[in-house]
């Protein structure tokens, strides 16, 4: 069982994310907001594109997504592997999505990943616990 702390003065459930670049060499740590509402991962192109990844290929497949300004299509990229407090799951598509600078965050960590787990929060901690699902 994995254990992350996060602040329970925000607003938000912050948690520190691993994406292992496109050639497996090194792994990139960035806040993302736990979202259960999301049902994929979602980056931004330039964290994309520094680790490796090119999200503006034109072989990508392009998701239906809606936000809270509309219907938006973005490229679904394939990453190495997603760290979540020392958990690994290996090939999660990340949708290569902007979000608003005021947002102050890098990504959303959507159900695509957290499907692998059972969690569970405690805010008079500030803990997210995942128990890994075995198939």
């Amino acid at each position: 069982m994995a254990s992350v702390d996060f602040d329970i003065h925000e607003k938000l459930i912050l948690l520190d994310l691993g994406i292992t670049s496109s050639d497996g060499s090194w792994i990139m740590y960035l806040p993302v907001v736990m979202d259960t509402g999301a049902t994929r991962t979602i980056l931004s192109a330039d964290i994309l594109v520094d680790l490796g990844y090119d999200p503006g290929h034109p072989s990508l497949s392009r998701i239906r997504m809606i936000t809270g300004s509309g219907v938006e299509y973005a490229p679904c990229v394939n990453v190495s592997s997603m760290i979540v407090g020392g958990e690994i799951i290996n090939g999660v598509s990340v949708l290569c999505h902007d979000l608003p600078a005021e947002a102050g965050i890098d990504g959303l960590l959507g159900l695509n990943f957290l499907k692998n787990f059972d969690f569970s929060i405690e805010y008079s901690s500030g803990r997210v616990m995942f128990t890994r699902i075995q198939a």
